[in-house]
């Protein structure tokens, strides 16, 4: 259930990036590395994070940033770009967007290897926080 469920998520994470992408003019096609998403048309990164705003257990929605990932972006002067959306059928409805320099986000601790089997330290950031 655990795939079913993170494909879910993957093709919902996808679809707000693409909003993200035409709210804010950026280029995704061909610049997608593991720390950046997108570019824009100065050729700053971007790094774009969505969250649903209430999960299938009734939880809220969080932001995951790796520490690896955000010093890369940070390295290079970028930005992230945030959407916290709903679900709508298979699609969904941004409810709020927010742009950020890399340098502002508000990380308090990184944390170890996750359950997912992701080796690299990471933060996961609630959308109150950046919205």
């Amino acid at each position: 259930m655990g795939s079913k469920n993170s494909k879910r998520a993957n093709r919902y994470g996808t679809l707000a990036e693409k909003r993200m992408a035409e709210k804010w003019r950026l280029q995704r096609d061909g610049v997608h590395t593991y720390w950046r998403d997108a570019i824009d048309a100065d050729g700053t990164p971007w790094e774009l994070k969505a969250a649903v705003v209430e999960t299938a257990s009734g939880r809220p929605g969080r932001f995951r940033v790796r520490e690896h990932a955000h010093d890369q972006l940070l390295d290079a002067g970028g930005w992230y770009g945030f959407a916290v959306y709903r679900r709508v059928g298979r699609g969904i409805r941004v409810l709020r967007y927010r742009a950020l320099p890399a340098a502002r986000l508000p990380v308090s601790a990184w944390y170890g290897a996750s359950e997912d089997g992701d080796e690299h330290d990471h933060t996961k950031i609630a959308p109150q926080e950046v919205i």
